[in-house]
């Protein structure tokens, strides 16, 4: 039975920027995948600033086929009430990057090869046991691996197989539908945030086109997806207005539904879990994967500090919960507040949003906290 400092379950970005992070200060580390082979997933991903330093110290940030987002214009349809966050403000080359998950993923699975982190590729867990030493998984065909720290960054496949791990789940009965479209007029990196009473619209900046996010009822999805590309940008100019110009192109389309998901705890006997297997949340304001990245920045600072040390250690255990705890639980109040306040009136009513947003736009030390706060997170305490 192989034996390891670290196993990480999920060869997605959040369990490979960990491996390629632990593997130069001397841990030994065993990443399992259950996908016989990279995802090449065609997503656009945006990642802040601080994402890109944790994928910077892991060698696994794209040099190619990155864009720049240099300012988010956030507005509301049927109000007043607009303001512009934008990287200068904040004294920054840039708030954040639009890249292709494929492209993250490729550049991440070149850098675990160069460190020598393997990937077992097709490779499920089918069973987890925690003992006071190690964790073991028993391996799915046959064979198993013991760590003294066992890291799920699997999206929440596994969790359920350790005692007292639980999800909370909330629907919130919407679908988001996702693909390229172009305008006629260049972005100059300029992201949209454009909030409705159907739900947010956002386009991203990617290369000379957006990548587009647009929420809507099951339904009405269904709906938009099946229209023939000219009826589909006759409605989304309806929808979205032209702030960003006239839609002219649009490519192939895809949807997924929108959920609220959160772990009772993301610590267990010798266990953290990680990412979106502790918190997947609403793509509003972009925090799901940029937080689990922070998770695996932090945790890797925690082990680093103590190389020698046990890294599945009660007191590591600990450290990792109480410096996350704050930043992961604001993160999903804020995008959870956001969806209800921007959808209902009857929690906050357009004038008052308006309001705020007025606010945020005459108050520069407003809009460069809130900037600070979708960039690096909560700090720890």
């Amino acid at each position: 039975m192989e034996q390891v400092d670290v196993a990480i379950v999920g060869a997605g970005p959040v369990g490979a920027a960990l491996a390629a992070l632990l593997v130069p200060g001397g841990r030994s580390v065993r990443v399992l995948e259950a996908r016989s082979q990279p995802s090449r997933d065609a997503r656009t991903l945006a990642l802040s600033q601080a994402s890109r330093e944790v994928l910077e110290d892991a060698g696994g940030w794209p040099e190619t086929g990155v864009t720049p987002i240099a300012d988010i214009h956030v507005s509301q349809k049927g109000g007043p009430g607009r303001t512009l966050i934008t990287a200068a403000e904040q004294g920054l080359d840039a708030l954040g990057y639009t890249v292709s998950y494929a492209a993250l993923e490729s550049v991440l699975e070149a850098r675990l090869a160069a460190v020598g982190a393997g990937v077992s590729w097709g490779t499920p867990c089918e069973a987890i046991e925690l003992g006071e030493r190690s964790a073991r998984i028993a391996l799915a065909g046959g064979g198993a691996v013991e760590a003294r720290l066992l890291v799920l960054a699997d999206g929440g496949a596994n969790a359920r197989r350790i005692p007292g791990l639980s999800y909370a789940e909330k629907d919130y009965g919407q679908v988001a539908i996702t693909g390229p479209v172009r305008t006629d007029k260049p972005h100059r990196g300029r992201a949209y945030e454009r909030f409705t009473p159907r739900g947010p619209v956002a386009l991203l900046p990617v290369g000379d086109r957006f990548a587009l996010v647009w929420t809507a009822t099951p339904a009405e999805a269904q709906r938009l997806l099946t229209l023939e590309d000219a009826a589909f940008l006759s409605e989304l100019q309806a929808h979205f207005g032209d702030r960003a110009g006239r839609f002219v192109a649009a490519g192939p389309r895809a949807s997924f539904p929108l959920k609220l998901r959160t772990i009772n705890s993301t610590i267990a006997l010798r266990t953290v879990i990680a990412g979106n297997a502790a918190q997947a949340m609403h793509p509003i304001a972009g925090q799901g994967l940029n937080i689990g990245l922070r998770d695996a920045g932090a945790l890797a600072a925690i082990l680093a500090a103590d190389p020698s040390g046990d890294p599945g250690a009660g007191a590591v255990l600990e450290a990792y919960r109480r410096t996350r705890r704050r930043d992961a639980g604001r993160g999903v109040a804020f995008t959870d507040f956001l969806v209800g306040a921007f959808m209902d009136d009857r929690r906050l009513p357009t004038w008052a949003r308006g309001l705020a947003l007025t606010v945020l736009d005459v108050l520069p030390p407003a809009r460069r906290w809130l900037a600070g706060r979708m960039i690096h997170g909560a700090p720890a305490s």
